[in-house]
């Protein structure tokens, strides 16, 4: 708690989700900044427009004039503000659960920003003073999302870019101000401060939404979902809600400087958050089995402590340096816990697989990677009761492999049907060992279909459908695991459930939030609380409600805090595997509505 922190930037966003402007003083409000959050794009029923929806925003740039405010986009002429030509109509305005009255601008700059956005808006603005009054901070305050001020110290930065595969600047994190400190979260210590003139309170963390994950330079979400999925792993609470930042209000008015030392008046605990990563070790790599075309097992130890504790089927978060970038991937473990001492990954090679052509080429016996702790809903539950189906495409055979290998040591293989799809004879991976535990079971079968088969091959062929589904005895009270891409576990799942599979015994394995299916665009009812309209099978649920008015409450809009989940009442959703739902609240029908997309008309209600 000794340590000198610095003021070192003042940071001012005249529009919400705009470009920022850089101070090097600034007078303050109790409704924030001078000229921070004045204006905010709006729908014609005063719900705000955020970069949250439109990244494209964050490319606005704004600059002050003395006689109002000039806003810069690629390609379009600059808009310029007059005060003195605003109309000042009042006009409603939302921000979040808010409700309260602004003022109109100008023609131009609803037409200005309309063709920013491809949609039709209007520029709003507060007034002098706010009408906005927030009961918890007890005054006035602008279009803000919650709170007047944000600040963020360097330390942070620097803590979250240390664990983070991708490299973050202030900028995605739309701080007023940023504080000089080496120390990681110092910001988090602090009750009261002063700065210049005016005292401070710090009144809660600042929770992050998928706006912090847009790419400032491009205008455009990160697919990696950086940084919101390396704050889930040491930011986040019980609720799966991350953390970054502190909110600020101020107690007086007055002027703050670039170089002003904080003083801090009074400490709080920090927030604990655990840290997911705390368990990572590192593994060498001590044999290499080639187990089919393209396709290996790469077998680890740990360099030092014990083989972590994991169930048949659970992933291996991994992490590796590649031309000098860290990279994070999840492989599903195809060894198994009853033979400890070491952990397996099996490998396909990709075309465009960056990883998997790195470890191809590069990772051999003797070499390193960090792993953490395995984890994953998608596993043998202790008590699974038998009989079970386990459907697997190309590399989704690996949690297979792990969970046959388990049952069979525990001698629990009583009835198990195994299918596996891939392209050719050459294709099928561990050929020799299931041929191995075929003859050690006879409650196993196994059933391998090709979808390019050789004149020799007198198995199954083509793709998974109802006839090859159709020799399974029993197949409705089946336990069944699916793993493999995603149109494969699509038409797994919707075979299944045409032959009366309860949705309760269905589990599949994926990885990522997918933006769009790509399934062929078609046109489906969408049904929420009763409003009914027509949508596509290309966009989330949350998005397609929006267009057409209808609010669904959310948060961060990246599957992480499950702020809006909904349930399915009738009809099929793809929901992608994301921290925010569990397998057993999907079997209960219940979504997320930022990342569900909608396979066939559905009827949707609030959870």
């Amino acid at each position: 708690m000794t340590e000198t922190a610095q003021l070192s930037q003042i940071n001012i966003y005249p529009a919400k989700s705009v470009g920022g402007i850089a101070l090097s003083s600034s007078w303050v409000e109790l409704q924030g900044l001078s000229f921070d959050r004045r204006f905010m794009v709006a729908l014609a029923d005063g719900n705000m427009v955020t970069a949250r929806k439109h990244p494209n925003m964050v490319k606005v740039s704004s600059s002050i004039i003395p006689s109002g405010m000039v806003f810069t986009y690629p390609g379009q002429p600059p808009l310029k503000l007059e005060y003195t030509q605003f109309k000042m109509q009042e006009a409603p305005a939302q921000v979040w659960n808010d409700k309260f009255t602004a003022y109109t601008t100008t023609d131009n700059a609803d037409d200005w920003f309309s063709q920013v956005l491809g949609q039709r808006v209007e520029l709003l603005y507060t007034g002098e003073q706010s009408n906005r009054l927030r009961e918890k901070i007890g005054h006035n305050v602008s279009f803000a999302d919650g709170y007047p001020l944000l600040v963020i110290s360097t330390g942070s930065l620097a803590a979250l870019n240390a664990r983070s595969s991708e490299e973050h600047s202030m900028d995605q994190f739309r701080t007023n101000l940023v504080v000089q400190s080496d120390e990681a979260f110092i910001e988090d210590a602090w009750k009261r401060i002063k700065i210049g003139e005016v005292e401070f309170e710090a009144v809660k963390p600042c929770e992050r939404c998928v706006l912090t994950t847009v790419d400032v330079e491009k205008g455009e979400f990160r697919a990696s979902k950086e940084p919101l999925t390396t704050f889930s792993r040491f930011r986040a609470n019980e609720r799966g809600g991350v953390f970054f930042g502190q909110n600020l209000v101020a107690k007086n008015e007055g002027m703050i400087h670039v170089d002003d030392v904080i003083e801090v008046l009074e400490y709080k605990d920090k927030e604990a958050y655990p840290d997911l990563d705390a368990n990572k070790q590192t593994f060498v790599c001590v044999e290499r089995e080639h187990i089919a075309k393209n396709f290996e097992t790469f077998w680890l130890e740990p360099q030092q402590g014990e083989l972590p504790k994991y169930k048949a089927g659970q992933h291996l978060p991994i992490e590796l340096i590649i031309n000098g970038t860290m990279v994070k991937r999840l492989y599903t473990l195809s060894s198994s816990p009853s033979r400890p001492g070491r952990l397996a990954i099996s490998v396909k090679r990709l075309d465009s697989g960056e990883v998997s052509n790195w470890l191809f080429d590069h990772f051999q016996v003797g070499d390193t990677l960090l792993a953490d702790t395995p984890n994953g809903d998608f596993h043998l539950k202790s008590d699974e009761h038998q009989p079970l189906l386990l459907l697997s495409a190309g590399s989704g055979v690996t949690p297979m492999m792990s969970m046959l290998r388990d049952l069979s040591d525990r001698a629990r293989i009583d009835d198990v049907v195994f299918y596996h799809q891939c392209s050719t004879l050459e294709d099928i991976p561990f050929k020799k060992e299931l041929a191995e535990l075929v003859n050690k079971h006879p409650s196993l079968k196994v059933d391998v279909a090709l979808t390019q088969p050789g004149r020799d091959w007198e198995g199954q062929t083509g793709r998974l459908s109802l006839a090859h589904l159709a020799s399974i005895a029993d197949i409705a009270t089946r336990q069944v695991f699916v793993c493999g891409p995603d149109g494969f576990m699509q038409s797994a799942k919707t075979l299944l459930m045409s032959l009366g599979l309860p949705a309760t015994s269905y589990h599949q394995e994926a990885f990522g939030v997918s933006s769009a299916t790509a399934e062929p665009e078609k046109s489906v009812t969408i049904s929420f609380d009763g409003d009914e309209f027509v949508g596509s099978n290309q966009q989330n649920l949350l998005e397609q409600a929006e267009d057409v008015g209808i609010n669904i409450a959310y948060s961060c809009r990246a599957g992480f805090c499950g702020a809006c989940k909904v349930k399915v009442e009738s009809g099929w959703v793809h929901q992608p595997d994301v921290p925010a739902i569990q397998d057993s609240e999907i079997a209960e029908g219940k979504v997320l509505a930022c990342c569900a997309i909608p396979q066939t008309d559905v009827v949707l209600s609030s959870c």
